[in-house]
């Protein structure tokens, strides 16, 4: 369930504001900026436009500027699934916005009032503010945003294909394009259509194929060139993936 910790609507500040979080905030800090603003986020500055929202996981450095007097909604909260309703560390501009500011609003004045099942409303509220945000966004940020690490995010999956008996969890490899590993998530699903990690075990998969039909290399010394620690590892998602045994894939394809 997700929890609010603090919330304001409409909240104003003087012009030439700035906030610095360095080591980011504890908890997933929500923004929408009514004007435009200097936003950076892992090391990448840009200017938002009018009405920009963006969800801040936890811990990722925050930083925003504005040369004009601002106004802006925002609230601090935890609670599982968030990322999963909207991308982290990713700009929105939602085509239409004005039931942004009534929603936090209303998610305020709940927040401040001990009525009855008041938490229950609280994550229903919130669930839907970002999930209407998703949609009136129509997935463009996202294609967007992809579309600025295109080049980046090419050269780290040749470097992981080219290196697959390396380890490659999500995390290294978004350290590897300087991004949060939430924000590496939703760009590279948005890129290749498929998660980071089903993505690598299907380049595992398919240079066992190549090596099985081919080389005369034994399955132990195969499942450990690919990354796999353990070789019952390997046989599951080979398995899994093609219907077969390496062992029946490789006789059957030496006897084709």
């Amino acid at each position: 369930m997700i929890e609010i910790k603090s919330i304001r609507h409409h909240w104003p500040e003087k012009a030439g504001f700035t906030l610095t979080r360095p080591q980011g905030h504890a908890h997933f800090t929500f923004l929408h900026f009514y004007n435009s603003v200097e936003l950076t986020i892992n090391q990448h500055t840009l200017i938002t436009k009018p009405h920009a929202c963006i969800l801040f996981s936890p811990g990722t450095p925050q930083r925003f500027y504005s040369p004009q007097p601002l106004l802006h909604d925002w609230f601090h909260c935890q609670g599982n699934g968030l990322d999963s309703l909207l991308a982290c560390d990713t700009v929105y501009h939602p085509a239409s916005f004005g039931f942004i500011t009534a929603m936090v609003q209303e998610i305020e004045a709940e927040f401040s009032d001990e009525r009855y099942q008041r938490q229950v409303l609280l994550d229903s509220k919130i669930k839907e503010l970002l999930i209407r945000i998703a949609r009136a966004s129509n997935g463009c940020t996202a294609m967007s945003d992809a579309a600025n690490h295109e080049e980046v995010f090419r050269q780290l999956r040749a470097h992981v294909f080219t290196h697959l008996n390396e380890a490659w969890p999500v995390e290294r490899m978004a350290e590897f394009v300087h991004l949060s590993p939430s924000r590496f998530f939703a760009i590279y699903r948005t890129l290749y259509g498929k998660s980071p990690t089903e993505d690598l075990i299907s380049a595992r998969i398919d240079a066992a194929k190549t090596a099985l039909a081919f080389s005369q290399q034994t399955l132990t010394d195969m499942a450990e060139t690919l990354g796999y620690r353990h070789f019952s590892h390997f046989m599951r998602q080979f398995h899994a993936r093609t219907g077969e045994t390496p062992a029946a894939y490789r006789k059957r394809h030496r006897n084709s």
